[in-house]
Formats: C-alpha cells, structure tokens, sequence
C-alpha cells in the first residue's frame, strides 16, 4: 500500500487537551488496574498509543508526518507477543519478565531493516520509534519490569513511574509550545 500524501497531524488546541488529559486518565486508570486483562489491557494500550502520540507531535513535524501512522500501530502492537502467554503458553517468556521481542534486539532489528530496505525506511523507522515509546513506558509501570537486554541478559529493567509522568509533562509543554508558536 503506497500512500501518496503524508499523513497530517491534527495538532489543535482541543486535540492536545484531550491528548493529555486522556493520557493522565488512562495511566491513572491502567495503574489502579494492575495486570488485569480486562480493564488493565484496553487502558494500558490507549496509554501507550496516547504517548506516542504526544510524543510524535513534539517531534519535527515533517519527520513525524511520514513516520505517525507506523509509529501508531507499533507502539500498541507489539504486545501481541503476550497472547501466547495468555494462552498459556510460555516460549516467548521464559525466564523474562515480558516476551522477548519486548527488548531491544527487536528495535535493532527494525533499524537494519531500515538500514537495509531504502524504499520502506520512513516506515521502519516509524515503527522503530513506536517500539522504543512502548518498550520506555513499560519499564516505568508496576510490576516486574523489561528485560530490555536480552538476550545478553535476562535481568529487568525498571525506570521510576514519576520519571516518565515528568518527561511526558515536558513533552505536552513543548506540544503546548508548537500550538502556540505556530511551529507545527
């Protein structure tokens, strides 16, 4: 599928608000949550594509307009690795606190592949910055952490939660910022 105009970001005053308010609701929510397939899931997904995207709107504009929509689905896609375990089957976990693919060997992964496919590598590299937002914001929620490492390692790596409500602050200022300069 070739898309012959670049998606456009909807960065408006209404949208950001909404961005970020959803953002503080459904972290709020998916921590209260805990484990849970059910609400836990749904908020802990919406988290993650609500990060990216706030994250993706204080980027470079043009950098994000061809990147969004791979960045998007990656950052949320990537949990499918956990039906397996959720069917109870564990050979995408052993020993790790998530799946594997939840590591850093995935995002290198997507990076040589943009490395090496010319002609698909704004897509890659959307799907590797989606990638890297899922994998930061799941070392900053409860429980056991990522073992970001593998498989050199199979310790867990955890960030405090605070951090990452401090950086995505940050970012909705730098959002808010762009809105209010016209830099967009």
């Amino acid at each position: 599928m070739h898309i012959s105009a670049p998606i456009r970001l909807c960065l408006s005053g209404t949208s950001l608000a909404l961005a970020a308010l959803g953002l503080a609701a459904v972290d709020w929510g998916s921590s209260h949550a805990g484990s849970s397939l059910v609400p836990g899931g749904p908020l802990d997904e919406t988290a993650h594509l609500l990060t990216a995207l706030l994250v993706l709107w204080a980027l470079d504009p043009h950098t994000s307009e061809r990147m969004i929509i791979p960045a998007l689905v990656a950052s949320v896609a990537i949990d499918l690795d956990h039906v397996p375990g959720e069917l109870g089957a564990n050979w995408l976990t052993a020993g790790t606190p998530r799946p594997y693919t939840h590591s850093l060997l995935t995002v290198v992964a997507v990076l040589a592949g943009a490395l090496a496919w010319r002609r698909r590598r704004d897509l890659l590299l959307g799907v590797a910055i989606g990638l890297a937002l899922h994998l930061w914001r799941d070392t900053s929620e409860s429980g056991n952490g990522v073992s970001l490492w593998w498989p050199f390692s199979y310790g867990s790596i955890r960030l405090p939660h605070a951090g990452y409500l401090a950086v995505m602050a940050s970012i909705v200022a730098v959002d808010f910022y762009r809105l209010r300069t016209g830099k967009r």
